[in-house]
């Protein structure tokens, strides 16, 4: 049995990324934002599902369109690995930001986190 070269790989793991990336957001930001606004009672939430989801996005993005040769860092040259963890540094600064956007926006709507 025979293994997919490396750029297939990373575009089925970009494309799995960005996906549940999306249903993260959705289901963890969209959701309870909308039943926030509604002013529904019995609301949940996740802080990691409020982060994982744009992290997953932005990866997923990064594997889509630089298709890494190789997924392993280790395993990568000196110039993809600093692509890697600059892109790994954005998909952070990323989740970090959305979580305080959320965190904003539900005090704007009358909750406490």
């Amino acid at each position: 049995m025979s293994t997919p070269p490396s750029g297939n790989r990373s575009i089925l793991y970009g494309l799995l990324s960005l996906a549940g990336g999306i249903g993260f957001i959705y289901y963890f930001i969209w959701r309870p934002l909308e039943a926030m606004a509604q002013k529904q009672d019995n609301l949940s939430y996740s802080y990691k599902g409020v982060g994982i989801g744009p992290f997953l996005v932005v990866f997923g993005l990064y594997l889509l369109i630089i298709r890494p040769a190789a997924l392993k860092p280790a395993e990568m040259t000196q110039g993809q690995r600093v692509i890697y963890w600059v892109m790994i540094g954005l998909s952070l600064v990323s989740a970090i930001g959305t979580f305080l956007w959320f965190k904003h926006r539900v005090g704007e709507l009358g909750y406490s986190i």
